[in-house]
């Protein structure tokens, strides 16, 4: 993975939708913060002022395990996303953190279709995963992008992975 710098307007937050994360997981820097935060380029359908938006873009991933984020598994049990990952020996290394975040992030969020389903103001998000027959269905009158239009129109191309079969940590 490599680090670097990103021009942080480029980076969306979440909002509600759904979203699969297809690649480039990445670790962010941003300027005068002291730890760093992961990103990753996403397909995603998302709910903006009312209109379904479909695109192709960079998502602060690393939101879905904040401290103020809660994941739901498919019995309806809610729990906190920062347990969902295996926490470091050396609570204070930050290099460790991100390395395990990462590694949790590859193994149980790439390429797994999910549903943010609400945001709270502290940039946590409320998530569950969702399976691909529902990710691919593709709402009327939706607004895309052109790089959404080149999902649509490979779609068969695309291979998404069903809900983890082991749970997380």
């Amino acid at each position: 993975m490599s680090s670097k710098d990103q021009n942080s307007a480029s980076i969306l937050s979440f909002q509600k939708g759904r979203y699969v994360f297809t690649d480039h997981l990445e670790e962010v820097h941003p300027e005068g913060v002291t730890v760093p935060f992961l990103t990753a380029k996403a397909i995603l359908m998302v709910s903006d002022d009312g209109l379904i938006k479909g695109d192709v873009a960079t998502v602060k991933i690393s939101d879905l395990i904040l401290k103020q984020s809660t994941f739901i598994d498919d019995d309806g049990k809610v729990i906190e996303a920062h347990k969902l990952y295996v926490w470091p020996r050396n609570l204070g290394s930050t290099k460790e953190w991100t390395a395990n975040k990462q590694e949790f992030l590859n193994e149980f969020v790439l390429n797994f279709p999910i549903e943010v389903i609400s945001l709270d103001e502290s940039n946590g998000v409320t998530w569950k995963y969702i399976t691909p027959e529902n990710f691919k269905k593709i709402p009327e009158g939706m607004d895309v992008s052109a790089s959404f239009k080149d999902y649509v129109e490979h779609q068969n191309e695309y291979f998404f992975l069903r809900r983890p079969l082991k749970e997380p940590k």
